[in-house]
């Protein structure tokens, strides 16, 4: 209830609120951020590009309980544009070895380093499932909450989970 508040506050032009805010979601960005990119670089940018839109853009948003699907899907979008210009710098250039760069621990949010070997399992994913499968298990969204977000059929959501934890086994051959 009281990041509600603060969202409000922030809404008004309440610089510090904002700040709150955005420390309150700091580590869901940075999950989903790391859902979608590899490189470190990337990730930054992709997490300062998002707080800088939203930042500029809040008095616009309508409802302070739409922030985290509002902050989500600009993040969303935001990945999106860096993976695609990154596609065309490698068709251009070959940077295969810069892109499989993995998280370094100067990244300034707190225990992230435990989350490591959950993407290195991942990272064979297509983005959209690392997408999904971190937003469900890392923040521990309800599919409900993904589907709204992500624009996805709930029931075809929880047969997408189905699906990438399929993957997962038969790539680690791990009985649940």
């Amino acid at each position: 209830m009281e990041i509600l508040l603060e969202i409000k506050a922030a809404k008004k032009g309440d610089k510090q609120a904002f700040n709150n805010v955005i420390t309150a979601y700091e580590r869901k960005l940075y999950i989903i951020a790391r859902s979608r990119l590899n490189n470190n670089e990337d990730i930054k940018d992709a997490i300062q590009e998002t707080i800088m839109y939203a930042y500029i853009n809040i008095k616009k948003l309508r409802d302070a309980t739409k922030f985290n699907s509002w902050v989500t899907t600009i993040l969303l979008n935001t990945c999106k544009k860096i993976y695609n210009q990154k596609e065309i710098k490698i068709l251009s250039y070959d940077e295969s070895e810069e892109n499989n760069l993995h998280f370094k621990e100067d990244y300034d949010i707190e225990n992230l380093e435990e989350n490591q070997s959950f993407f290195d399992i991942i990272d064979f994913l297509k983005p959209e499932d690392r997408t999904i499968i971190s937003m469900y298990y890392l923040d521990e969204y309800t599919t409900k909450e993904i589907s709204k977000i992500l624009k996805i059929n709930e029931s075809t959501l929880r047969s997408r989970i189905s699906s990438i934890k399929e993957k997962i086994r038969q790539r680690y051959g791990k009985e649940e």
